[in-house]
């Protein structure tokens, strides 16, 4: 039976509502419905009736799907922003295609490690298109007869050569000192640079060769961002998969030599190998079919290993890659055993890479890997691999690991062993087969508990991904465990929970540099995710997060900022098959949530889910767009909010938050909007259909700051640097003091900030700077004023907001000339801004022609600026702007007119009349200006609210084939805000014949709040 078809058997009051909801266009409820075909195409990636209800939603708020693409690209990063994120913010609806297309595509590939990396390097816009030959990898390595040893060593030894040179062409413009100091940073460069212990951390790869480097200069991420961009990134591709192939035609050639009796010995090396070869990267070794035992002083000469079998032993720097230092390439291929690999004390090993290419592969075995920084599939200016066979394994790493990749390529591939043929099933797995669940379209083979893995790590890893780069996790098989966290905690924001920054999660280094693509694909078993702050299909700074979960009853459970959540011009999905799932996290920004000009998604397909977080669920906040849908099970969403399907509104305008529950018996909070086999609607442009079928910190009391001499006695610099910490938290009353103490410095604090920090893009020390300007205007507005056409762009932008935020008139007059001067057109929105802070309505005239720009975020800015200045000359023009072609537009027109109060209410009246678009949001603008008019008593007051009464009522006296549901909806929102008893008297009698769920819902809801 097929999805649609048991969702016809519900209720009678549910199969109405389906078929009004796929049949609407055909029966022209509302003007969305003449929109072309495209616009109502369906979503590519989703199945008919989720896509045709998502199109419903947008019906209902008249919005068009290519709306969803406003712009969110605020922040200028022309340099480092991948195509894909750019691609998905500017059209979010290409969301669900990507990640059904990048789980196919990994789905197929998984076990072609060649295939893997190009796929994962022309996903981070690093694509390899050079040709050269691939290898063969073997079946199980049982077999061992064929050729002689020579030949092939000096084929690999060729090959990986040709790696070399391509390695080569990808540093080609580093300096050794630039190499020097990357090497450096390496081992540190992922953990907390403020922890004194962390700081020791660096030149340790250097140290462990008894080598000399400077580990004086303050740590930055500056330099290296400067070397990335030197970078010939698809030249490390290509490296990558030369030496991939490389090493599969060796180790097949090695499979099928003759057997051959164990009897060379090597120091370090317990246990007798059957070779041992020199190359020009170090020794390779064919280890015997019994166990051996690698020491660190032995894995520091050999570069590669080829071990047939046994239970075997590797501590140190195994599988390690660090060019420069050690060696460029390095690989362990294991055939069988349980095996440990135990390398803590070694940053960049068992398959992590810095300055090269490293591969771990282990065909099969119960193993235990355990390593540090940089490790267990990771890539930092180059490429890491650790690819897993078979069994029970426990990944244990610290910071970036378990398939992680920035300026650089990572992944981790567990339980990759090519399937057997189909055969009988076992008889002990009958049982067990004859219990499942069988989840829709998965096709998934019953899962076995001997592929049982475990995940443990501190934090950026488990399919984690920074600036250029791409990380990969992909687990094939089992009920899986993963741990991130319990390392660093969240200061000053949550001082009690750890930061996580992992299982599908990337970010970017914020604001100069976007960040990459995190991928975690777990293809089965009931899976146990367990993370605190940032995880869980989470993007962070121009980047892209995903968790794709394939089938099994699976328990998410984070603290904050996690299940599909887009932070700050990023983007973040979690697509879960099936399954009963547990969805749980302590804060918001959670499940299908999106925050600042993002986009973020929660996807389940099946099951009987539990949902609870303190607000999230499709709310948008800070001007995003957000998406929840729940597509088959009975339900259970707990929040503490009205979140579902929600939108803040900031910057004069807002995103759109849309909540989908598409079948099943589903509960909801008493006080929550939502409810089962119900439509609603909140805060304009947010929506929950059910088909039946700025996070705040609590209230913190600083003490008063009293400065002491110890106080006085801090430079200048050092309080500024104190100043410009994050003011949350245990940190409240340290930068309050700071700060205090640098307005008491007086000018030598003034002439600090202006000379050494006005070019500063930190926007924590741009918040210190505007607070000394707040103590010395004048002062501040002598020093920056002449810098307005500084040759530094950032500067500019500084001084302009300064100016803005301090409300200088004596600035409208050279603020105005840049705005004439189209040489300054990049700075000109933020003039614009600035303009209306500065609250001169002599600006006014210069402003209005900008309500008409190409540009959709000077439209915006121009409309909150008009609206600052309180210009009525221009209501006519904001009314216009109703109809925009984006509805974040819109959205500040109508907030900008209610601000105008009565002078908005003939306009609004006037374009009613003459049918003009919109009319939903024009009725709502209208009818929250009545609203303000309740309890006003003088006679102006009176008349308008009398006209704006009686255009409501005549709107639901229209036919209702001639009016859309939104538009009734505002109406009887707007009616009953009057709060008189003749008024509902009114709405009563024209809710009779209502037929649209949304409208009765919302009118019950509008009438429960005036009772």
């Amino acid at each position: 039976m097929t999805r649609l078809e048991k969702f016809s058997r519900r209720s009678t009051r549910t199969f109405h509502f389906a078929v009004i909801l796929l049949l609407i266009p055909a029966l022209s409820i509302c003007a969305a419905a003449t929109r072309a075909a495209a616009e109502d195409a369906l979503i590519d990636g989703l199945d008919p009736l989720t896509s045709s209800t998502l199109h419903q939603a947008l019906n209902y708020l008249d919005i068009r799907p290519s709306e969803l693409g406003f712009d969110k690209l605020y922040a200028e990063d022309d340099t480092f922003r991948l195509g894909i994120v750019e691609n998905i913010l500017n059209n979010p609806l290409k969301l669900p295609a990507w990640q059904k297309q990048t789980v196919n595509d990994f789905q197929e590939i998984f076990s072609n490690r060649v295939e893997l990396i190009g796929r994962l390097g022309e996903i981070c816009d690093a694509p390899d298109t050079a040709p050269f030959d691939s290898g063969h990898w073997p079946g199980t390595g049982e077999a061992w007869s064929g050729v002689d040893m020579v030949p092939l060593l000096t084929r690999f030894v060729q090959q990986v050569q040709n790696a070399e040179l391509a390695l080569n062409t990808s540093f080609a413009h580093f300096t050794s000192a630039e190499k020097d100091l990357l090497l450096m940073s390496a081992p540190v460069f992922w953990g907390d640079w403020d922890e004194p212990a962390e700081k020791l951390r660096k030149g340790k790869l250097h140290f462990e060769i008894g080598a000399a480097v400077d580990t004086t200069s303050e740590l930055r991420e500056d330099p290296i961002l400067d070397l990335a961009v030197k970078m010939n990134r698809p030249a490390v591709t290509h490296a990558a998969r030369v030496f991939i192939s490389a090493l599969a035609a060796l180790t097949e050639g090695v499979a099928g030599l003759p057997p051959t009796e164990a009897t060379v010995e090597l120091e370090g090396v317990a246990g007798l190998l059957t070779a041992v070869h020199e190359t020009p990267w170090g020794l390779l070794v064919i280890g015997g079919p019994s166990s051996n035992h690698y020491s660190a002083a032995a894995l520091q000469k050999i570069a590669f290993i080829i071990e047939p079998g046994g239970d075997d032993t590797y501590r140190g720097r195994a599988a390690s890659a660090v060019g420069e230092l050690h060696r460029a390439f390095s690989a362990v291929v294991d055939f069988k055993g349980d095996d440990l690999y135990e390398a803590r004390d070694y940053d960049f090993a068992l398959g992590g890479a810095v300055l090269g290419v490293a591969a771990l592969i282990d065909l099969a075995g119960d193993d235990i890997y355990r390593g540090a920084d940089g490790s267990l599939g990771a890539g930092f200016f180059g490429a890491g691999f650790l690819y897993d066979g078979a069994g029970a394994d426990h990944f244990d790493g610290r910071n970036f690991c378990q398939g992680s990749g920035a300026f650089g390529l990572g992944a981790l591939i567990s339980d990759c062993t090519t399937p057997s043929p189909p055969g009988p099933e076992p008889e002990e797995d009958r049982a067990f087969t004859a219990g499942m669940r069988k989840v829709p379209g998965t096709g998934a083979t019953p899962i076995r508990f001997d592929d049982n893995d475990s995940y443990v790590c501190a934090r950026q890893s488990q399919g984690f991904a920074s600036t250029f780069g791409a990380g990969l996790l992909y687990d094939q098989k089992g009920s899986d465990t993963y741990r991130a966290g319990g390392r660093y905690l969240h200061r000053p924001l949550l001082p009690h929970d750890f930061q996580s920054l992992s299982q599908g999660y990337s970010i970017g280094f914020r604001p100069r540099a976007a960040g990459g693509v995190g991928i975690l694909i777990d293809q089965e078993g009931n899976d146990f995710y367990n993370g605190e702050v940032y995880c869980q299909g989470v993007g962070y700074w121009y980047s892209l997060g995903f968790l794709y979960d394939g089938a099994g009853n699976d328990i998410y459970h984070a603290t904050q900022y996690a299940q599909g959540a887009g932070v700050h011009l990023a983007i973040g999905s979690l697509w879960d098959v099936g399954g009963d799932d547990h969805y749980i996290s302590k804060n918001g920004v959670t499940q299908g949530t999106a925050h600042d000009l993002s986009a973020g998604m929660l996807l389940d397909q099946g099951g009987n889910d539990y949902y609870t977080v303190s607000g999230g669920q499709a709310m948008s906040i800070t001007n995003s767009t957000a998406i929840f849908i729940d597509e088959e099970g009975d339900d259970f969403y707990a929040t503490f909010e009205e979140s579902q399907g929600s939108s803040r509104w900031a910057r004069g305008f807002c995103g759109t938050g849309i909540f989908l529950d598409l079948e099943g018996s589903d509960v909801y909070p008493r006080n929550a909007l939502g409810e089962n086999g119900a439509v609603w609607e909140q805060q304009t442009y947010g929506l929950g259909i059910d088909l039946d079928r700025n996070l705040e910190l609590p209230g913190e009391v600083v003490p008063e700051i009293v400065l002491t001499a110890e106080d006085s006695l801090r430079d200048v610099a050092e309080l500024f640097e104190t100043a410009s910490i994050w003011e949350v938290g245990n940190a409240r009353e340290k930068v309050r003091r700071a700060r205090k103490a640098l307005i008491a410095k007086g000018m030598p604090a003034v002439d600090y900030a202006t000379k050494e920090k006005l070019g500063s893009r930190d926007g924590l020390e741009f918040r210190a700077i505007s607070e000394l300007a707040e103590a010395y205007p004048d002062e501040f507005t002598a020093r920056i004023l002449p810098r307005l056409n500084d040759e530094n762009e950032q500067v500019q932008r500084n001084v302009i907001g300064l100016l803005g935020d301090l409300h200088r008139t004596d600035a409208r007059a050279p603020l105005e000339e840049m705005l004439a001067d189209r040489k300054q057109n990049k700075h000109w929105t933020r003039i614009i801004y600035a303009l209306g802070s500065i609250g001169d309505s002599h600006a006014a005239p210069r402003l209005r022609p900008f309500l008409t720009d190409a540009n959709e975020r000077r439209r915006i800015t121009t409309t909150v600026a008009l609206a600052a200045l309180k210009d009525s000359t221009a209501v006519a023009a904001l009314t216009n702007l109703l109809s925009d072609p984006l509805f974040t537009v819109r959205s500040a027109a109508s907030s900008a007119l209610r601000g105008f109060g009565v002078v908005a209410l003939d306009p609004l009246a006037a374009s009613l009349a003459r049918g003009a678009t919109q009319r939903a949001l024009r009725l709502r603008t209208l009818g929250d200006i009545t609203a303000a008019l309740r309890d006003s008593t003088d006679e102006k007051s009176l008349l308008a609210r009398s006209k704006g009464r009686d255009i409501l009522m005549s709107e639901l006296k229209r036919p209702k084939n001639e009016t859309n549901p939104m538009s009734r909806v505002a109406a009887v929102e707007s009616l009953l805000a009057l709060g008189d008893e003749d008024t509902a008297g009114f709405v009563r009698l024209r809710m009779q014949d209502e037929f649209d769920p949304l409208v009765l819902r919302m009118y019950q809801k509008a009438s429960e709040r005036m009772d």
